[in-house]
C-alpha cells in the first residue's frame, strides 16, 4: 500500500476564506437597527429586522465565509428578523441556515412551525420560504448557512423542514453540537484541501441530525448512531485514498464489516455506498469550485480515490444524471 495523499494535494487554495465583521458599537444609537439590517442582509439574505425602541440597540457579527458553507457567530440584544415574501423575490439563490443558540434563546417559525431554541439545541430554516427569528435580549448564535442543494442531496426530506428543532439535550443532539463546534473551529486554520473535506463532514453531520429529529433512523440506539458518525468521518478523512475499502472502515470503527453494514443497512446505505457517495461527493464539490478549474476531471477523479475512470463516469452519471464533463460546465454557468 502506498503513501496516502489527500484529494487535491499541492493546490495553493490557502488562505481563500473570506471574513467580515460588524458592530454597532461606533454607530450613533439611532442609526443602529439600519446599520445591522443591512450588515445581516450582506451576511446572509435580504431580511426585514425590527428591535424595541425602548433601549439603544447593540449587536456584533464575525462571519468567514469558505468554499461550500459560511460560518458566522453573532449576539446582540432583542430583536427580530423576517424573511419576506418580497425578498424572496428578489433572491438570486435558495439557502438553508442553521441556527445553533449559544446563549439565551429564539423562537423560529416557519410553515407554521413554531420552536423555541434553548442553549444547545438546533434550528433549520429555509430562505426560499418566510420564515421568523424572534432573538431574545442578550442572545448568541452560531450560524451555518449552505447552499440549498447541498444539504437536498443527502436528505431531499429537507425541503419540508423548515422550522425544525434538534434537541441539544438529547445524546444525538450534543453529538450533532460537539462536534459542528469542533470542526467549525478547524476550519479557519485548514488548508484549502482540508477545509474542503471538514465542511462535507460537517454538512453529513447536520443531515444526520436532521434525519433523526423526523424520525429517519429513530430505531437507531445511540452508539449505533455514533458508529455511523465515525465510518463517516473516517471516510471524509481518507476518500483520497483509493485503498479505502469496508474493510478498513470496519476496523476503525472497532467492528466486523458484518455488523456496520448490518447498521447502515437500518439507515438505508452500506459501507460501500457510504465510500461511493462521498468519493462522488467530493468529486462534485471540487468541480464547482473555480478554485479548482486548473485540474481536469481526471486528476479531481483520480485524487478522489477512483482508480477506473470508467466507472467513474458512468457512477456519477447515475447519481447527478449528466456526465462530469456536462456538470462542470453547468456549474461554471
Amino acid at each position: 500500500m502506498g503513501t496516502h495523499v489527500g484529494p487535491f494535494a499541492g493546490q495553493e487554495t490557502e488562505g481563500m476564506a473570506e471574513t467580515a465583521s460588524y458592530s454597532t458599537s461606533s454607530v450613533a444609537a439611532r442609526d443602529r437597527i439600519a446599520y445591522w439590517s443591512e450588515a445581516v442582509c450582506d451576511t446572509f439574505v435580504q431580511l426585514g429586522c425590527d428591535a424595541p425602541r425602548t433601549a439603544p440597540f447593540s449587536g456584533s457579527l464575525r462571519t468567514t465565509r469558505h468554499s461550500s458553507l459560511t460560518l458566522s457567530e453573532v449576539d446582540g440584544a432583542s430583536h427580530s428578523v423576517a424573511r419576506r415574501k418580497r425578498d424572496i423575490l428578489r433572491a438570486d439563490g435558495e439557502y438553508f441556515l442553521l441556527s445553533l443558540q449559544c446563549e439565551n434563546t429564539c423562537a423560529l417559525t416557519q410553515f407554521d412551525n413554531r420552536v423555541l431554541l434553548k442553549p444547545g439545541d438546533m434550528g433549520l430554516y429555509d430562505s426560499a420560504h418566510p420564515y421568523l427569528l424572534e432573538l431574545s435580549q442578550g442572545f448568541s448564535q452560531t450560524v451555518l448557512q449552505l447552499p440549498k442543494q447541498r444539504l437536498l442531496e443527502r436528505l431531499p426530506m429537507a425541503r419540508m423542514m423548515g422550522g425544525t428543532r434538534i434537541d441539544g439535550q438529547s445524546a444525538l443532539g450534543r453529538l450533532v453540537r460537539e462536534n459542528t463546534l469542533a470542526i467549525s473551529g478547524h476550519l479557519a486554520s485548514s488548508d484549502g484541501a482540508v477545509a474542503a473535506l471538514l465542511q462535507e463532514t460537517l454538512i453529513d453531520l447536520i443531515a444526520t441530525g436532521l434525519a433523526a429529529s423526523r424520525g429517519a433512523e429513530a430505531e437507531l440506539a445511540l452508539p449505533q448512531q455514533h458508529a455511523i458518525m465515525r465510518a463517516r468521518a473516517f471516510i471524509a478523512e481518507n476518500i483520497g485514498d483509493p485503498d479505502l475499502d469496508r474493510t478498513r472502515v470496519a476496523a476503525e470503527v472497532g467492528l466486523s464489516v458484518r455488523r456496520l453494514n448490518s447498521i447502515f443497512a437500518e439507515a438505508g446505505s452500506s459501507i460501500a455506498e457510504e465510500i461511493r457517495r462521498k468519493r462522488l461527493d467530493t468529486v462534485a464539490a471540487a468541480l464547482r469550485d473555480p478554485r479548482f478549474a486548473s485540474l481536469s476531471i481526471s486528476e479531481i477523479a483520480m485524487q478522489c480515490g477512483f482508480n477506473n475512470l470508467q466507472h467513474f463516469s458512468t457512477v456519477f452519471r447515475g447519481a447527478y444524471g449528466v456526465s462530469p464533463r456536462a456538470f462542470r460546465k453547468r456549474a461554471e454557468g
